[in-house]
């Protein structure tokens, strides 16, 4: 019961607790069924200085009149999470970011109409201490955004370009030169990366050798690096490209139950094996000789 009664009462519920909790650090506000308004943003913004994570996704009926509150209000942010918010413009995120300047982590996803080129040069502009950003389906992210986001947000560590059929190898190239700390990557249907960008990434390995190498003496030479990379359906990659970025980043794995290299889609790869598979082919034909 009570759980609907929330849902029926939203913006009622925020309406009346919010301004009893103004040390709130963290709010999420995520829903099945959108029923947050902008006036339920505004209040939290008014009283809730201090929040450094928020989580408005899936809410519908939000307009740009609630990024415009949570910049003003909010400037300690984060995390922000705003995916499926669909009634939001780049202006108003572009906005926000010229505030919001701590924002480390950034779901756009599904935000459509916020996430294009001209925002994303705002944002890698305002916010350098960026480290996670989600564009999936936002099909008006291009080279020029992401670009920008590579040269102003050197600390970025994973990027989720799923859907984003504009971006090209120029985009992961400038990913692979600026930003030392890149983890994880997705570029599903990404359809115009070619075996460029994968050895783009696999140079970047070996570019800065100090790093490298006090890796190497830290016993973390396997953790740096690309951790994960999805690839699936970018069928113009060449098995040799691909095998390249494995044998650079060993924490990429194709083997069962390990899969941080996802490349379902593309049928040409199938013969691309992970450092494990490689071990693994080694190790059989020596137990076989030591059985005999």
């Amino acid at each position: 019961m009570m759980a609907g009664w929330c849902k029926k009462n939203m913006n009622n519920l925020v309406l009346s607790l919010v301004p009893k909790f103004t040390n709130l650090q963290v709010l999420i506000l995520r829903q099945d069924s959108p029923q947050l308004q902008d006036v339920a943003v505004e209040t939290i913004a008014s009283y809730c200085s201090d929040l450094q994570e928020l989580d408005l996704s899936k809410s519908f009926r939000l307009t740009d009149r609630s990024l415009y509150a949570l910049a003003r209000g909010c400037p300690n942010l984060v995390k922000l999470n705003i995916s499926g918010c669909s009634a939001f413009s780049d202006t108003a995120v572009a906005y926000l970011s010229g505030f919001c300047r701590k924002l480390k982590i950034l779901n756009l996803c599904g935000c459509v109409k916020a996430a294009s080129d001209r925002a994303l040069k705002v944002i890698g502009y305002n916010c350098d201490q960026l480290q996670s950003i989600n564009l999936g389906w936002c099909d008006r992210v291009g080279d020029e955004g992401v670009k920008s986001l590579a040269y102003g947000c050197p600390d970025l560590q994973a990027l989720d370009f799923c859907g984003c059929v504009l971006i090209t190898d120029e985009s992961v190239i400038a990913l692979a030169n600026n930003c030392r700390h890149l983890r994880s990557l997705g570029l599903y249907f990404c359809k115009n990366i070619t075996d460029r960008a994968m050895y783009s990434l696999a140079h970047s390995r070996v570019k800065n050798k100090h790093e490298m190498w006090a890796s190497v003496k830290k016993n973390r030479y396997e953790e740096e690096g690309l951790t994960n990379l999805n690839i699936s359906q970018c069928t113009a990659l060449t098995p040799p490209a691909v095998q390249a970025l494995c044998d650079s980043f060993p924490a990429l794995h194709t083997c069962s139950g390990r899969h941080s290299l996802i490349i379902s889609g593309c049928l040409s790869l199938t013969s691309v094996h992970c450092a494990c598979a490689v071990q693994a082919h080694r190790t059989t034909p020596a137990m076989a000789h030591l059985a005999h």
